[in-house]
C-alpha cells in the first residue's frame, strides 16, 4: 500500500506496449503505462480495431471475443471481415465514415457500428442484441394484433350497417310487394343500390390499401407527371366550377416515386380537396413543389371547409370520417403509400379557411445533372 493508504488500480496490459510500439487507440507511440487497456478490456462492448493494410485485428477485447467464441478464433482478420464487412469489398474502401447494421449470428442477433478512423484503419463495436430483438418483436406482435382487432372491427361495422340496411329493405320489400305501387318498387330498389356502393367503396378502398406492398420507385419527372395528372383531372373539377391551378419551381425536377402509387395518393388528396370545395365561394386549388435538403416537398392548398384542430388526432386513424359517404381509410392509404417510398404527409387546417397537405419524398437527380 502506498503513502496515505489508497490502492493503486494495477491496469490491464496492452500487447501493443513497448518502445517503438504505437498505441491502438490514439495512434502516437506508446508511452509505457497504458491508461486505455484496463478500461476497453473489460467494458461491456465488443470492440475490434482493423488495420485494412496490413489485413490485421490490431485490438480485440474480451467481449469481442466472446462473441465471436467457439466459431472465430482471436484476431482471425479474414473470418471477422467476412462475417461483418462481406459487402464492402476486399480492401473495404466502401465502408464509410460511420455505418450502423445488425446480423443473425446462430441463434442471438448482433448490432455493430463500423467507424472508419483513418484511411486505413477501422474501429467496430459491436454488442448483443438478442434480448432487444426479442422485445421488440413481441412488442411489434402485440401492437400488430391490436391493429388487426381495430381493423376487423371497423369492417364489420362498415359493412354490417349496409347489409344489414340491405336486408331490412328486402324484407320489407318481399312481404309487401304484392301491394306496393311500381314507384315504390323501385324506391326500394334504388335504396339497396344505394346500400351496395357503399360496400362497394369499402371493398375498393380496402384494395387500395394492400395494393403496392412494394412500390417499384423510379426517378420521376414531377412536373411532367403533376401537368399530366392536372390534364387528367381539370375536366371534371371545372364542371364543378373548382380551378386548379401549379407552381412548379424548377429546381424540384425529378422525385424517387412509384408513379402509380403517387398517382393514387395525389388524385386522393385532390378527391378530399373538391369535397371541401363543395359550395364554396372561388374553388381553387393550388399544387407546388419545391426541393429543400434533397427531398421534394409537393404541396396541394385549398381554400375550401378546413376542419377544427380537434379533428386533427383522427385524421389517420382507420374508418374515423366525418363524410357521410366516406370510409375513413383515405389517409390512411395515403400515408402508408408515401411511407412505403421513403415519404411523409403532413395536414394543416383552419376551420372555415382553408387546407393544406404537404409530401415529402426523395428527390431524384437535381435539376441539369
Amino acid at each position: 500500500m502506498p503513502e496515505g493508504g489508497s490502492s493503486v488500480t494495477q491496469l490491464a496490459p496492452c500487447s501493443h506496449r513497448g518502445p517503438g510500439k504505437l498505441c491502438p487507440i490514439s495512434r502516437t507511440p506508446c508511452m509505457g503505462e497504458c491508461i486505455y487497456a484496463d478500461i476497453l478490456a473489460n467494458i461491456s462492448l465488443g470492440i475490434i480495431g482493423l488495420d485494412t493494410a496490413r489485413k490485421e485485428v490490431f485490438y480485440q477485447n474480451k467481449l469481442a471475443i466472446e462473441l465471436f467464441k467457439g466459431s472465430i478464433q482471436p484476431k482471425d482478420y479474414r473470418a471477422i471481415t467476412g462475417l461483418l464487412l462481406a459487402d464492402a469489398g476486399e480492401s473495404l474502401d466502401g465502408v464509410d465514415a460511420m455505418v450502423s447494421r445488425k446480423l443473425r449470428y446462430g441463434n442471438r442477433f448482433l448490432g455493430f457500428t463500423v467507424y472508419r478512423i483513418s484511411a486505413t484503419l477501422l474501429w467496430i463495436y459491436v454488442t448483443d442484441i438478442t434480448e432487444k430483438m426479442r422485445l421488440g418483436a413481441i412488442a411489434e406482435a402485440v401492437n400488430t394484433m391490436n391493429n388487426l382487432g381495430y381493423i376487423f372491427s371497423g369492417i364489420r361495422h362498415e359493412l354490417g350497417n349496409p347489409i344489414n340496411s340491405i336486408k331490412t329493405t328486402a324484407t320489407v320489400l318481399k312481404q309487401n310487394i304484392e301491394g306496393y305501387s311500381k314507384d315504390t318498387v323501385v324506391q326500394y330498389v334504388d335504396r339497396m343500390l344505394s346500400d351496395l356502393t357503399r360496400v362497394e367503396v369499402l371493398l375498393r378502398d380496402l384494395k387500395n390499401f394492400s395494393m403496392y406492398e412494394n412500390p417499384e420507385v423510379s426517378d420521376l419527372d414531377l412536373p411532367a407527371f403533376i401537368e399530366n395528372l392536372v390534364a387528367m383531372s381539370q375536366f371534371d373539377f371545372a364542371r364543378e366550377g373548382i380551378q386548379i391551378k401549379t407552381l412548379l419551381r424548377p429546381n424540384a425536377g425529378r422525385i424517387l416515386a412509384d408513379p402509380r402509387a403517387l398517382q393514387q395518393v395525389l388524385l386522393n388528396v385532390l378527391t378530399n380537396a373538391a369535397d371541401a370545395l363543395r359550395g364554396r365561394p372561388e374553388p381553387e386549388i393550388m399544387i407546388s413543389t419545391q426541393r429543400l435538403d434533397g427531398r421534394v416537398v409537393i404541396r396541394v392548398w385549398d381554400n375550401g371547409c378546413g376542419f377544427p384542430e380537434s379533428q386533427r388526432k383522427l385524421l389517420f386513424i382507420p374508418f374515423s370520417t366525418t363524410k357521410t359517404k366516406g370510409t375513413g381509410l383515405g389517409l390512411v392509404i395515403i400515408q402508408k403509400m408515401l411511407a412505403k417510398m421513403g415519404g411523409t404527409v403532413e395536414i394543416e387546417s383552419v376551420e372555415g379557411v382553408e387546407t393544406s397537405v404537404t409530401i415529402n419524398l426523395p428527390g431524384g437527380a437535381p435539376a441539369g445533372a
